[in-house]
């Protein structure tokens, strides 16, 4: 074959590069979530009354010994947006958070997303180190024989548990901030008085929603007894006490309330398997009041061809290593499962990349 005639004219293994040195960006993230980067810059900047600091001054509250790694992990943080270059008075270089670093990576702030980089560090990347294991044998990766996520929530007990239960809680939280202040935005409850957050885990979504309420909204997060007292923090940092209410909840076990026009459903379904999926949206149409009564799930849906989009299919992929049931839905199989329990008039609708909700109607 001629060199004119070389396949490697026309098509290039970029992507595959891409795609093989992915964990290079994400284990930087995690690293500098892990030391406290962002965090420590901001409060240097605070104390000392700075914009930005040297590297020796990076090196100092980071506890990097040497030079030489310093230089090479402010190197790649800028590279990736978290950090901003700049110089002072004598020419040398100077380093300060970027903007969507100080707004999400800053510990100190409300809009803190940190704890789910970390989720994803300590839990998910050891977990992902197994994946072909969980292929093989249909089985999730975890530090218990047949312990998974399905199983963490239900069964959580020991100390050690329920720290990791209310850690990935909070993790959520960052997950979902974003999500949440777009459902108050993108759906009218003006018409309703009170949201079930079924599986609300830190409560962000009913929050937002009462929050940004014009009416009397209010909300019941329904989770496990040490998620609810995560969602009771969250609730008091907003002072929504008096609207926002927590109750211990079990998704197969316990009735649900009877005193609620909107159920609400966040990353949930795609926990379960179809089976399970249905007898719990059965278990929603029938506590839903018949005038008004409305279902609203949000997930990151699959295309009916289940080619992509990527984020949704990377996550089907996330339930093998975590649980023994969970998979990624279509819109499709989501609109078949809920017209199967009842519900009526069902539209899709885009909240916050990748993430939709799924809107059903009972009436």
């Amino acid at each position: 074959m001629s060199a004119s005639e070389s396949p490697l004219n026309n098509i290039s293994p970029s992507p595959i590069m891409q795609m093989a040195t992915g964990f290079w960006v994400s284990k930087t993230l995690m690293t500098a979530v892990e030391l406290g980067v962002f965090t420590k810059i901001s409060a240097y900047e605070k104390d000392n009354d700075s914009k930005s600091l040297t590297l020796g001054e990076f090196q100092n509250i980071i506890g990097i010994e040497e030079r030489r790694p310093a230089e090479a992990f402010t190197t790649a943080l800028v590279s990736l947006g978290l950090l901003k270059l700049n110089k002072n008075n004598n020419g040398e270089k100077t380093f300060a958070n970027s903007e969507v670093s100080s707004m999400f990576l800053d510990k100190s702030k409300s809009t803190y997303i940190g704890d789910v980089v970390t989720m994803f560090d300590e839990r998910l990347y050891k977990r992902w180190d197994k994946l072909s294991q969980a292929l093989k044998t249909n089985k999730p990766i975890g530090e218990k024989q047949g312990e998974d996520i399905e199983s963490i929530f239900d069964k959580a007990k020991s100390n050690q548990e329920i720290e990791q239960l209310q850690k990935f809680t909070r993790a959520m939280y960052g997950v979902s901030l974003g999500p949440a202040m777009a459902l108050a935005k993108n759906v009218d409850f003006s018409k309703h008085k009170k949201m079930m957050d079924i599986g609300g885990g830190s409560g962000v979504y009913a929050i937002q929603v009462v929050a940004k309420s014009a009416n009397n909204m209010s909300a019941v997060v329904l989770d496990s007894k040490p998620v609810c007292h995560v969602a009771n923090g969250y609730i008091q940092q907003y002072n929504l006490q008096d609207k926002v209410q927590t109750m211990t909840f079990d998704f197969f076990k316990d009735q649900l309330p009877n005193d609620c026009d909107v159920a609400f459903l966040s990353h949930v379904l795609h926990i379960f398997d179809r089976d399970k999926n249905i007898t719990l949206l059965k278990k929603i149409y029938d506590s839903l009041p018949n005038e008004n009564g409305i279902i609203i799930i949000s997930e990151w849906l699959l295309n009916d061809e289940k080619t992509g989009p990527i984020p949704s299919a990377l996550m089907g992929l996330t339930m093998i290593v975590e649980n023994s049931g969970g998979r990624g839905y279509s819109y499709s199989e989501i609109l078949q499962m809920l017209t199967e329990v009842g519900f009526k008039n069902i539209e899709r609708r885009p909240l916050i990349e990748p993430a939709e909700i799924v809107i059903g109607y009972k009436k």
